[in-house]
């Protein structure tokens, strides 16, 4: 999408977020590799300072002429990066980490706005991709408030990997490994890069997450601090998440503060896709029935077993952190990342198992006896009904059967025809429910960590 944009006879404004680690840097490499481009990255210095530093990558790419170094302002380099531009036609200036020139001149966007209306950029088909980590002053350049709202002709929120493709960064670990390894590290690019691919997960679990010199043993205060104003309370609303709460009423309860504040404050923890909210699927958009949920695996893993186990780890002992610790507890944290994967997998295969597209797609929770993992409804209004089990125990007809009453207990698609039925399962299944499963009119799918990972083979 991003390369269309690039190539094509017209400027172009991008507009590129997403969270630190992500690869937004990485991939703005990539972008630049056949294309002339004035690559440059944005510091925490004063407005001047990173003026002069982008008239030095300019003249770098168009060279150093006595009329660049005495230009004063953004809007002078600006027009004469355009003017060269005629001789150097679809110019690709890409301003990383964008928010910092934020930070030193407020006006910026207003200067671009002038530029970019005068009509400037259009005679050599000038590129231009702002990018930056801070979500909300990036996103913030999107809206109707903000002099460039609705001059980008592409914005782009970049998120993280899918597990098929962090299956890549493993190439010797099975499917089963793979997935656990996704549901502690995610698909954030540096946290994989961190690992050895050639040694056993546990190995990079205790090197990178359980000594106290390792890389990502402090990456979720780390991120929060980058990121965030008080960090300290905003890592109080992680933890009580990852300790059961997922309602606004009950992490307020948990930290003794209003539920306004809590409002506001998981409003940004949501922005930066660390936690979603969300609402069961079988209520009206009017019920108050949301639940919070932490989306960062490597948060979800360190709330759960390295934060409670700090001081141990500070002692030397994560090699004991991870035996006695982590290894028992590892099943039950697995139990409940093996739906947020489910779910990814429905999301973006459910076409190739089920050969449509889904129109909406979520859980469904609140009743006294009983939850469903995955739910959904495809765009031809047939729905869809998910059991994830992660246990060394097979998913057999008994397990079917329950899910199917269950489908017809919920107002969720109650009553209709055609529904269909994924199992997801660590072990494998029963030899009876394989047979069962043959039979494509009985609509039953039975999923594989390996199907998962390798969903096209």
């Amino acid at each position: 999408m991003a390369g269309q944009e690039l190539d094509a006879a017209r400027p172009s404004l991008v507009i590129l977020y997403g969270r630190r680690r992500v690869g937004k840097s990485r991939f703005l490499r990539e972008l630049g590799k056949s294309r002339k481009e004035i690559y440059f990255q944005a510091t925490r210095v004063s407005s001047l300072l990173n003026l002069e530093q982008f008239k030095i990558e300019v003249a770098n790419i168009l060279g150093a002429l006595p009329v660049l170094e005495s230009l004063p302002s953004w809007e002078g380099v600006f027009y004469y990066i355009a003017e060269h531009t005629r001789n150097n036609p679809g110019l690709l200036i890409t301003i990383d980490e964008f928010p910092y020139l934020l930070d030193g001149d407020p006006a910026l966007p207003s200067i671009l706005q002038k530029f970019w209306d005068s009509g400037a950029p259009a005679d050599g088909g000038l590129k231009l991709i702002l990018c930056g980590s801070s979500i909300s002053q990036m996103q913030d350049l999107l809206a109707e408030r903000n002099p460039l709202y609705g001059r980008q002709t592409l914005s782009l929120d970049m998120k993280q990997l899918p597990l098929t493709d962090v299956a890549r960064f493993f190439p010797k670990y099975d499917a089963e490994a793979i997935i656990s390894t996704y549901a502690i590290f995610g698909g954030i690019p540096h946290y994989l890069q961190l690992c050895n691919p050639d040694v056993p997960l546990k190995d990079n679990v205790v090197r990178l997450l359980l000594t106290e010199t390792g890389t990502l043993v402090d990456e979720p205060n780390t991120l929060l601090q980058t990121e965030l104003h008080e960090p300290g309370f905003y890592s109080s609303v992680l933890a009580a998440i990852a300790d059961g709460c997922n309602t606004t009423s009950e992490i307020a309860s948990r930290l003794g503060v209003r539920v306004e504040k809590i409002t506001s404050y998981a409003a940004k923890l949501v922005a930066l896709h660390l936690i979603s909210n969300t609402k069961s699927l079988d209520v009206d958009e009017k019920v108050r029935n949301r639940r919070f949920r932490l989306d960062d695996s490597l948060i979800s893993f360190w709330h759960r077993f390295v934060r409670p186990s700090l001081t141990a780890i500070s002692g030397g002992f994560g090699e004991e952190v991870y035996r006695h610790v982590v290894a028992p507890g590892f099943s039950e944290y697995m139990g409940i990342a093996f739906e947020a994967i489910a779910l990814e997998y429905a999301r973006i295969h459910i076409q190739e198992k089920l050969g449509l597209h889904a129109k909406e797609l979520g859980q469904i929770w609140g009743h006294s006896d009983f939850d469903i993992d995955v739910a959904g409804r495809l765009l031809n209004g047939e729905y869809f009904y998910g059991e994830c089990k992660w246990t060394n125990a097979d998913i057999d007809m008994g397990h079917l059967r329950q899910l199917r009453e269950r489908s017809e207990r919920t107002r969720y698609g109650r009553g209709t025809a055609g529904k269909h039925f994924l199992l997801f399962s660590k072990a494998g299944f029963s030899t009876d429910l394989i047979d069962f499963a043959k039979d494509e009119t009985r609509r039953v799918h039975l999923l594989t960590p390996n199907d998962l990972v390798r969903p096209n083979q």
